[in-house]
């Protein structure tokens, strides 16, 4: 158990996933699962690719938390903002970092995503990174950081 998570496997809240109305439950669920047709079609039916799925979880900070490549890169395609924040202050950058994916963290630092914002807690993804000891995206990151 962290303080970051705690502990709940859910890195936004405590009580597990909120109610939601269709179709953004059907958006969520299909993000979760990774199925990217279906993501794709939800969208093209209206829904937004920035949508708050609960406690300000965008379907790319969903996507990231499951380690959803495919997924990821269908919500790059559709302008998925890598700024967005959940309410505990977490950015796509920070979901990354915690989740460790190096793939992910690629295709978002290629599509801009910024190291620089902070949660809550005052903290940066690189921040997450060393204090969970994700050390494939904390090397990524401190590489990048020599670069920029």
């Amino acid at each position: 158990m962290t303080k970051e998570t705690g502990g709940s496997g859910c890195q936004q809240c405590k009580k597990g996933p909120p109610t939601l109305e269709e179709p953004l439950a059907a958006l969520r669920e299909a993000v979760l699962d990774g199925r990217v047709a279906e993501v794709e079609e939800l969208l093209d039916a209206g829904q937004l690719v920035n949508a708050d799925l609960g406690s300000g979880a965008t379907p790319m900070h969903m996507a990231i938390q499951e380690g959803r490549v495919e997924v990821v890169k269908a919500l790059l395609a559709r302008g998925a903002d890598l700024a967005s924040a959940t309410r505990a202050g977490w950015t796509p950058a920070h979901m990354v970092a915690f989740a460790d994916n190096v793939e992910i963290a690629k295709l978002l630092l290629a599509a801009g995503m910024s190291l620089s914002a902070t949660n809550i807690h005052g903290h940066t993804p690189l921040d997450l990174a060393k204090a969970h000891n994700k050390t494939e995206v904390l090397a990524l990151f401190k590489k990048v950081g020599k670069k920029g």
